[in-house]
């Protein structure tokens, strides 16, 4: 008996200053990432660099930096942050400006004749400026709307500068290009909007205005339209860019129920990015669909868990904020998940705390860490 009731107690709102269950659930996640990651990127890492534990060890490193920021994150009031937000979105402007500017960004050719701009190249170090663009996007919008009231708006120009601010940084992950993360970006301020209250119904022909402009971004720009041509008849190219995702389809059936030896299968040899955006077919491959199920169960978990928690927030600005982090976290795991099913085009788009990358890892630590403020004991109505 004594068992169940600590286990009761366990899942109790405000047990202590940070929610157990969630700080269980992030670093199971993170712990599930190592071993996959791991897993996956053995065969590539000693072919393209003569050491299996080539990867393991920068996904320890950057894993190391993540749970210190997610330590230092979750003991500054996020009030402070948003404080300064506008300084953080001028800096994160600078740094996707500075992906263009040769020697200090990298760009990399695709066999579609386009060149991403996506990195900053410093010495050994590869940094992605539109992953800790989701950081000061969400603070500085979550602010912006929180108090903002469509009823009584009055367009002055601290407000024109904060949406000009807003649209600059997007157009410049667009012409990245990283469109999944512009997506992801779109969608969360479409939330924050609707949180303000602006009418649904406007909202919605404002949104579908929009959709046009999308269609073509996809339809019209080379890359994405191969893309979208590969998703629709994958098999159509599996000799050549085809080949990951019907590699991918080839995972998840190998995998069966229980999965096959860890290691041992087709995807680990021959999946292109089986450890950063595809990972989770080769998590599929090893572990089987009771693997995959375990993990959508954990996601939903700490979905549900976070929505609860963001229910008991004391103030509007805290319930904005999580609220951000909670769908940017749920909609990038969906998207993911998605993208190696087959389900929406492939788009280079990371699986929080499972795929490979030192900027995609830290940041979504950063995120969790400002989270755990947010929905700390002392910021909860109990």
């Amino acid at each position: 008996m004594q068992i169940f009731r600590n286990i009761q107690n366990l899942f109790r709102f405000g047990t202590s200053r940070f929610d157990g269950p969630v700080l269980y659930g992030i670093f199971l996640l993170f712990g599930m990432g190592i071993v996959i990651m791991y897993s996956a990127s053995v065969i590539p890492a000693e072919r393209e660099f003569s050491d299996p534990n080539y990867y393991l060890n920068k996904q320890l490193l950057w894993g190391a930096l993540g749970i210190f920021s997610f330590l230092v994150f979750s003991q500054i009031p996020y009030q402070f942050l948003v404080r300064w937000s506008f300084l953080f979105s001028v800096l994160s402007l600078l740094l996707l400006i500075s992906v263009f500017i040769p020697g200090l960004g990298k760009s990399v050719g695709t066999s579609y004749g386009r060149s991403f701009n996506r990195w900053i190249q410093i010495g050994g170090v590869q940094i992605q400026p539109s992953e800790f663009s989701k950081i000061s996007i969400l603070l500085f919008s979550s602010y912006f709307f929180y108090n903002f009231d469509f009823k009584k708006v009055k367009w002055d120009r601290k407000k024109i500068t904060s949406v000009f601010l807003i649209f600059v940084t997007l157009v410049l992950i667009v012409i990245e290009p990283a469109f999944g993360t512009t997506v992801e970006l779109l969608l969360v301020l479409f939330f924050f909007v609707l949180l303000a209250g602006f009418p649904m119904k406007r909202l919605f022909i404002l949104g579908a205005s929009v959709l046009p402009l999308l269609v073509v971004l996809v339809t019209q720009v080379g890359y994405r339209k191969k893309r979208l041509e590969i998703w629709l008849d994958p098999y159509k190219f599996r000799f050549d860019e085809g080949h990951q995702l019907v590699t991918s389809f080839r995972a998840f059936f190998d995998g069966g129920s229980l999965g096959r030896p860890v290691g041992s299968g087709y995807a680990h040899r021959y999946l292109a990015y089986s450890h950063t955006d595809f990972v989770m077919a080769s998590f599929v491959e090893d572990f089987g669909f009771l693997g995959f199920l375990f993990f959508l169960f954990l996601v939903i978990f700490l979905l549900v868990r976070i929505y609860f928690l963001l229910l008991r927030t004391k103030d509007k600005l805290g319930f904005f904020l999580g609220s951000g982090i909670l769908i940017l976290f749920g909609f990038q795991t969906i998207l993911n998940l998605f993208v190696v099913t087959g389900i929406v085009p492939v788009t280079g788009i990371s699986l929080p705390f499972l795929s490979y990358g030192g900027s995609s890892l830290i940041t979504i630590f950063i995120l969790f860490g400002i989270l755990a403020n947010i929905t700390s004991k002392e910021n909860l109505v109990l």
